[in-house]
């Protein structure tokens, strides 16, 4: 780069700092940082030093024709403009880093806890929660302006996206799918039946659960399954789980499962199943959770309500982790509280208030089946005044103590 170059590409650099109020960098053909306009820069505790995370994100092979936006593994977003002459990369213009959104603190524990590191998480949480949140496609238009202040080229905001697109597709690189097809068949292994799992998918939306598990079992025991790890045996089993529960969660709405209730219960099972360390306890747990989505469907199938009544419901539903009063449901269909009770018992069976309780319960026997929480946490969860009132209705509608249900769903 001449002087004047440089001295060009400094100006778009601090213009940009101050504009988006991220961090700008001009690096070269080597990696080094010539300039940086970084007013409002947070080193990442998760990174490594500054230059060799930027270094990370810069390619000689990639095209400099348009804006680059790439993702980290710690979440971060940068937008890469590669600098070229004479067809001749010669280095390139980085800003970042921001966010897509504030990652959670449960998110970023866990990721301490996948990498292995040992650091204060109030640290974590203050760095993610200082850096801007810049959407995907203002970082896009961002980069488009770059890129005219760089070559003087304008570009099309459609094609620069669809440009990254294939960009991240042609960096996954998968083996060849013909050559995997020729080994199975000369080792006599093959997938299932496509049409074996599709009848599993609809047993699940018709709420047929005896044939669900009966075809289950058969395909364990005359096909097996596809390989999702060649690793583990372990994690190819709970990959092969976990893509199992997200169809059978589709299928269970489409059967009439409320959306909120399918997608719980999925992240329930889904957290339960990366606590497991068998196989057996594995596919146990499979059949128990296309047992469960098709034994919801039967039950959604077998209800019908009139309209005011099942905005109720679904209310109760959403709301289950809260304070839910009578007030508040006559509010959401207009009727006089004793109209409302009259035609609430008389289509559920259920005054409104036994109805809420049912509904907590079966909501924490959930919790005690597939989370972490202990009986305390989620009697305060479900809002019940103390545990020896949770007690009580607990059994009222289930037969059996909370401590005694938890101890026999934990031995799974």
């Amino acid at each position: 780069m001449n002087s004047i170059k440089k001295d060009h590409l400094e100006f778009i650099c601090k213009q940009m700092n101050e504009n988006l109020g991220i961090p700008f960098f001009l690096m070269d053909s080597n990696g080094e940082v010539l300039f940086e306009a970084s007013t409002g820069y947070h080193q990442n505790p998760l990174s490594p030093e500054k230059e060799i995370y930027l270094q990370s994100l810069i390619k000689k092979d990639e095209p400099s024709d348009f804006p680059i936006i790439k993702s980290t593994n710690l979440l971060e977003n940068f937008i890469i403009v590669n600098l070229e002459s004479n067809d001749t990369f010669t280095g390139a213009i980085v800003g970042g880093p921001s966010l897509f959104t504030t990652p959670s603190d449960d998110r970023l524990r866990r990721m301490l806890i996948d990498w292995g590191l040992f650091l204060e998480q109030d640290l974590i949480n203050i760095h993610y929660q200082s850096l801007p949140i810049i959407k995907h496609l203002e970082l896009i238009r961002s980069g488009i302006m770059i890129h005219y202040m760089v070559y003087h080229k304008i570009l099309d905001t459609e094609n620069v996206i669809s440009q990254n697109k294939q960009l991240e597709t042609e960096s996954i690189q998968i083996e060849n799918p013909n050559l995997n097809i020729s080994i199975n068949r000369q080792q006599f292994t093959s997938h299932h039946d496509f049409l074996a799992s599709e009848k599993i998918l609809n047993g699940i939306q018709t709420g047929n659960k005896r044939e669900v598990l009966n075809d289950l079992q058969k395909i364990y025991e005359e096909y097996g399954f596809g390989t999702l790890s060649k690793k583990s045996q372990l994690r190819n089993d709970k990959n092969l789980t976990i893509s199992t529960i997200a169809l059978a969660t589709r299928a269970a709405i489409l059967g009439g499962v409320h959306y909120e209730i399918a997608y719980t219960l999925s992240d329930l099972f889904i957290q339960r199943l990366e606590e497991l360390n068998n196989s057996d306890e594995i596919f146990k747990l499979c059949q128990k959770a296309l047992g469960d989505f098709a034994d919801r469907v039967f039950a959604s199938q077998n209800e019908k309500y009139s309209k005011p009544i099942s905005l109720c419901r679904n209310y109760i539903v959403n709301h289950i982790y809260e304070k839910i009063s009578l007030a508040d449901l006559t509010e959401l269909v207009d009727f006089t509280p004793n109209y409302l009770s009259k035609i609430f018992k008389k289509e559920t069976g259920l005054s409104i208030s036994e109805y809420i309780h049912k509904t907590k319960i079966e909501e924490a026997k959930k919790l005690m089946s597939f989370s972490s929480y202990s009986l305390s946490d989620i009697c305060s969860l479900l809002n019940f005044t103390d545990q020896s009132y949770f007690a009580k209705i607990f059994k009222k509608y289930t037969g059996v103590t909370p401590k005694k249900f938890f101890k026999n769903e934990n031995t799974l």
